[in-house]
């Protein structure tokens, strides 16, 4: 029983390094854009870069880990991202960016793939949502620190390490070290690499639209704050709070969806939650447009993303009821198409905030979770991917 819950601890705890890495450059993207020299465009383009070989990889990634067990492929995901992620502190242009972008993408794609995997094979059937939730709670966490650690980090690290590299920004803010930032979270990552590989085992011993709209949290949101006059040190505040209040909602997630499905059967209570939680997330991503104060946004994209977080373990379980032996496939074939989503999409609301102003961008966000939970009315718990599984 105590091994159940440690292996789900640790992959907890992987998870939430994943996403500090991942959204970390968000926060530092201004600084990266004006000590690189980027264009607004570029600056676009490679924070979408990342979810384009995210979304590719996360079948061949899945695949692998169910061939050849979860504990194997998701240990050299951690330390795969977490080498990229110290590189990332070293890039001189938009080239060397791109790149490291796209390996990031790489190296964290079969890390949820291998993960629900893993909690296949160590929990019951009706602790999939919660087991589930747990750990896909951990990335949210991670999502929520991340802004606010890494601006403070930034500034705390300014003389210590790489400090020729140290960023001045304009407007009398203080000076930021954010390549410092990248090398010690990819440092923190080795180490979680060599916990996870010596804690897990991969069995118990024998006796897109959605991320359209989501992922605006984790690369525009900051540029939207800094369009309505907030000032630096509060961005990172805001972007937390929002995340932080999204993070709740996963936890919440895994245990409605298992009632539910003890309540309605499998089919239902895999895709009411879904279809229920999406359209609450269209609800709010319209409400923001006539909003103009920044406290009274944050809280109501906080309950946006709280619903796109209770709607998340449901997902996992669905993928692990109806995946069989090829979990690991199963769930990267949803997530390959969500992160397609989050690959368009700064580039997609980048365009439409330029053409049409940021009250059209929360209208296409809107859009893009009411045909997502139409979408999931159509889920079907009960029929497996391979029916010689049924």
């Amino acid at each position: 029983m105590h091994k159940r819950y440690l292996i789900v601890a640790v992959t907890a705890a992987a998870a939430l390094l994943m996403y500090i890495d991942r959204v970390c450059v968000s926060t530092v993207a201004g600084d990266i854009q004006r000590d690189l020299g980027l264009s607004k465009w570029e600056r676009a383009y490679a924070l979408g870069a990342f979810f384009v070989t995210y979304a590719l990889f996360q079948i061949p990634v899945g695949a692998m880990a169910d061939r050849w067990g979860p504990r194997r492929v998701l240990a050299a995901c951690i330390l795969g991202w977490s080498v990229v992620t110290a590189l990332t502190g070293l890039v001189t242009g938009f080239v060397t960016l791109l790149l490291v972008r796209l390996l990031l993408g790489v190296s964290e794609a079969g890390a949820y793939p291998a993960a629900a995997g893993l909690v296949k094979r160590w929990a019951r059937p009706e602790e999939r949502g919660r087991f589930s939730s747990i750990v896909a709670a951990g990335g949210r966490i991670g999502n929520a620190i991340s802004p606010f650690l890494t601006r403070w980090l930034t500034v705390a690290f300014v003389g210590v390490g790489l400090a020729w590299w140290t960023s001045v920004p304009p407007d009398g803010q203080p000076a930021r070290n954010w390549r410092a930032v990248f090398v010690f979270y990819g440092l923190c990552g080795v180490a979680v690499a060599a916990v996870f590989w010596l804690v897990v085992s991969d069995r118990p011993p024998a006796t897109a639209g959605v991320n359209i709209s989501w992922a605006f949290l984790i690369t525009k949101f900051p540029e939207y704050l800094e369009r309505l006059k907030v000032p630096d040190q509060e961005v990172g505040r805001m972007q937390s709070a929002v995340l932080g209040i999204g993070a709740c909602g996963m936890l919440v997630g895994g245990y409605i969806t298992d009632v539910l499905r003890r309540k309605l059967g499998p089919k239902l209570g895999r895709s009411v939650p879904i279809a229920v939680a999406l359209l609450g997330c269209a609800i709010a991503c319209a409400a923001t447009v006539p909003l103009t104060d920044p406290w009274t946004i944050v809280a109501v994209l906080g309950l946006m993303a709280f619903l796109v977080d209770i709607h998340n373990p449901a997902i996992w379980s669905f993928a692990q009821d109806v995946g069989g032996k090829n979990v690991g496939a199963s769930l990267g074939w949803g997530n390959m198409w969500g992160n397609l989503g989050a690959a368009v999409s700064p580039v997609l609301l980048t365009v439409v905030e330029d053409q049409a102003g940021w009250s059209a961008l929360f209208v296409v966000c809107s859009g893009s979770f009411v045909i997502a939970g139409v979408c999931a009315l159509m889920l079907d718990a009960t029929r497996p991917v391979d029916p010689d599984d049924a």
